[in-house]
């Protein structure tokens, strides 16, 4: 696999050898995208194993709407379009 990195993160992988914490470029690389996949990782909730374990996150939700808890789904609504609007701007 071939990968291309722009010149900032060249400098990057390079200066991390260079310090000998890592032998080889591709060693930070490995680095970087293992921190990736565990910072997804965390981000993502837990998927329920269990129908108990789904009948209890579903009362929990409910609970949490109740006492006002919730999102406002109009609010929710302006931010995605805001974050499409900028990301096509950009791109």
């Amino acid at each position: 696999m071939n990968v291309s990195l722009t010149p900032e993160l060249e400098s990057f992988v390079q200066k991390e050898v260079s310090s000998g914490l890592y032998q080889t470029a591709s060693e930070v690389i490995r680095a970087g995208l293992r921190r990736l996949k565990e910072d997804q990782q965390q981000r993502l909730p837990a998927s329920p194993r269990t129908r108990e374990e789904l009948e209890n996150q579903l009362l929990e939700s409910v609970e949490a709407l109740e006492r006002g808890q919730g999102v406002d789904g109009e609010e929710v609504l302006r931010r995605l379009r805001r974050r499409i609007t900028e990301t096509r701007t950009r791109g």
